[in-house]
């Protein structure tokens, strides 16, 4: 017999070398799709990146304006986002959902390996689709989207100076000590830590606009209590000096206003009636004022013995003294300067007609210098102002003239003429 050449190799080890071999294959191609979809996706994530936020502050700006209009206006970024969002998520999912389905290194199927690599080259073409979509939104909306993310970058900042100028404030109105108080500053000072509070919160939730103007209300808020806390002192000061000028003059006015009566009693002996009506109730005002002199000063006197001292309302307290103090004075200065003046021309009145008919003068040759014509249009309102300039010293030379209907009627002249030549000027 011959020899043996060994027993032919089993048909199931055949078969399963072809086997092996195609799920190799197939691993290999699964693989190479898997990093072509994680390239594909690190891509578009990058592309992705603050995108989303960036769109939230722009709808966050714009939410005030487009509420304003009738009807509202849709807003073209926030729109085209919202389609190129839903597509870029579908993406993605479909892309996280592939890489989940098997894992190719410890799966023994070759057709589920290669159901795998298909879905995750299916995945990566989708994914490089895409990105170009992502990349155009953002570069046709460079402008806005830039300002939303200096928006964006914006509000932390702006929130830390708000919380900065909320403790500076509560530092200064620790210095201000106990001596003085505001109580508007405590309630200021809430609200600028209310509205800190409302920009942390407007930040966490994505709206970086409404958070930066609300932590720009909250420094702002801060600041002026700062401010005001830091001048305290001073403005106390002030109360105190201006609460001892105050005392002083209320003795001068109730000396000057005892003197008011024999005033009015001279005006009512020495002239008529109609010289002085206008200033007959002087007296009756410029008591009501004096007592209103007395309760402000009393009003300031309680505030400042009870510390401590409320500074703006022992201010407005001197504010009302003062205020009611030059009521008085000016009571007083009516009348007795219409008595002054009552004297001065019925002792001298060629002096006031002087001045009067100086103005006249001066009037005339003002329409002789004007272009031919010009001057004829006021002529006759001259002439009857120069009229009853003449009555007028026909009356100052008759018997017991009113001098108050003198001085009266040639501050009248005096207006008309004045008048008179302005509206020459501009004509």
């Amino acid at each position: 017999m011959g020899g043996h050449t060994g027993a032919p190799e089993p048909r199931g080890r055949w078969w399963r070398r072809g086997r092996d071999a195609a799920l190799a294959q197939a691993r290999s191609e699964a693989a190479a799709a898997r990093e072509a979809a994680a390239a594909a996706m690190l891509a578009l994530d990058a592309e992705l990146s603050g995108l989303s936020e960036d769109v939230a502050a722009h709808e966050d700006a714009g939410t005030a304006r487009v509420a304003a209009q009738r009807p509202p206006a849709a807003d073209p970024v926030v729109q085209q986002w919202q389609e190129l969002s839903t597509r870029t998520d579908a993406v993605i999912g479909r892309y996280l959902a592939a890489l989940s389905a098997a894992d190719p290194a410890q799966d023994d199927d070759v057709v589920r390996v290669r159901t795998t690599r298909d879905a995750l080259g299916g995945s990566a073409r989708a994914l490089h689709e895409v990105l170009p979509l992502v990349r155009d939104f953002r570069a046709r909306h460079a402008g806005p989207l830039g300002s939303a993310r200096g928006a964006r970058t914006l509000g932390p900042r702006r929130l830390a100076e708000a919380e900065a100028a909320v403790a500076r404030a509560r530092a200064a109105l620790a210095a201000a000590g106990e001596e003085v108080t505001d109580p508007a500053l405590g309630r200021d000072l809430d609200a600028a830590v209310r509205a800190a509070r409302e920009a942390g919160a407007a930040l966490a939730a994505g709206r970086p606009v409404t958070g930066g103007a609300a932590a720009e209300r909250a420094r702002a808020g801060a600041e002026s209590v700062a401010a005001r806390a830091a001048s305290l002192p001073a403005r106390a000061a002030d109360v105190r000096r201006g609460a001892a000028s105050v005392r002083t003059r209320r003795e001068a006015l109730g000396t000057r206003h005892a003197r008011l009566a024999p005033v009015m009693s001279e005006l009512r002996r020495r002239y008529t009636h109609r010289a002085w009506a206008d200033v007959e109730r002087a007296p009756e005002r410029a008591a009501a004022a004096l007592a209103e002199v007395d309760d402000a000063l009393d009003r300031l006197a309680g505030l400042l013995a009870a510390p401590p001292l409320d500074v703006p309302a022992a201010a407005l307290a001197l504010e009302q003294v003062r205020g009611a103090s030059a009521r008085v004075d000016q009571e007083i200065a009516s009348a007795t300067g219409r008595l002054e003046e009552l004297d001065a021309v019925a002792t001298d009145p060629g002096r006031l007609l002087g001045g009067v008919e100086r103005d006249l003068v001066d009037a005339r040759r003002f329409l002789a210098a004007l272009p031919e014509g010009r001057g004829e249009r006021y002529r006759s309102t001259f002439d009857n102002l120069a009229r009853r300039l003449r009555v007028l010293e026909t009356e100052v030379r008759g018997h017991r003239p009113d001098w108050g209907h003198v001085v009266t009627e040639a501050r009248s002249i005096e207006q008309g003429l004045a008048a008179m030549v302005r509206t020459a000027r501009v004509d």
